[in-house]
């Protein structure tokens, strides 16, 4: 009995010769499918090691970023009398500065705080009074309220100024004259001098030149978030004196 090869060779072949053709056939098509699956499995441990190393590579990052997240605790703070409610937040961590930075923010806040406390004008007054209060230790805020309070002082700059002035400061020089630790608290003392300027329309004045002494610190106290956003360093000064150096006002 003969076989013909249908797509092959147009010739009969032996019953062996056709089954060896057929096993040789089924064996190369067993060889090439092992090849495939091999190759799908190469395929598959490359991904999982593409994907295991993204993985790592993931982990490393947060773990680099751990040190910069940071958890800020609030306190919620209810009035008793008017229900108004306040968040009061803190400053976190303590961050080293270089020190000539730290002499330019140092200067920085004096200035903010001899400005706003010696100058005047109208519109800004609640500003510049509410600005002096969160820059200051309490003892200083009394006696600055004191000074400002139009119905205990006669002098008070609403009372001297009203609509009808302005004063302007210049800072001239500040220069720092001490440096002491008190109960863990670094403190520093300034002296800044400047001159004030009264300007009401239709009459000129002189010059008047000052010296005031200050002595301050950075506190992590307690604060409303309004307050933080005007004094975000906890600028506080916890003694003020201020001496007129030529003539008067």
């Amino acid at each position: 009995m003969t076989e013909m090869l249908p797509d092959s060779l147009n010739r009969p072949v032996s019953d062996k010769q056709f089954t060896k053709m057929y096993f040789a056939e089924v064996n190369q098509w067993d060889v090439e499918l092992s090849s495939r699956i091999k190759q799908s499995e190469l395929r598959a441990w490359r991904c999982c090691a593409l994907l295991t190393f993204i993985a790592v590579l993931q982990g490393v990052a947060l773990l680099c970023l751990l040190p910069l997240k940071s958890i800020e605790p609030f306190v919620i703070r209810v009035d008793n009398n008017t229900g108004l409610v306040d968040v009061v937040s803190t400053l976190t961590g303590s961050g080293k500065v270089k020190p000539q930075a730290q002499e330019v923010m140092d200067k920085y806040w004096l200035t903010q705080y001899v400005n706003h406390r010696e100058s005047y004008q109208w519109e800004t007054r609640a500003y510049d009074r509410n600005l002096i209060g969160v820059m200051s230790s309490e003892t200083v805020q009394q006696d600055y309220a004191a000074y400002t309070d139009p119905t205990t002082n006669r002098n008070a700059p609403i009372n001297r100024y009203q609509q009808q002035a302005q004063v302007r400061v210049y800072i001239q020089a500040i220069s720092f004259i001490g440096n002491e630790i008190v109960k863990g608290e670094p403190r520093k003392t300034a002296l800044i001098r400047y001159s004030k300027q009264v300007k009401r329309l239709g009459e000129s004045h002189s010059p008047t030149h000052w010296i005031a002494t200050v002595t301050f610190a950075y506190r992590n106290s307690p604060m409303k978030l309004e307050d933080r956003r005007i004094n975000p360093l906890g600028f506080q000064v916890l003694s003020y004196r201020n001496d007129q150096a030529t003539g008067g006002d």
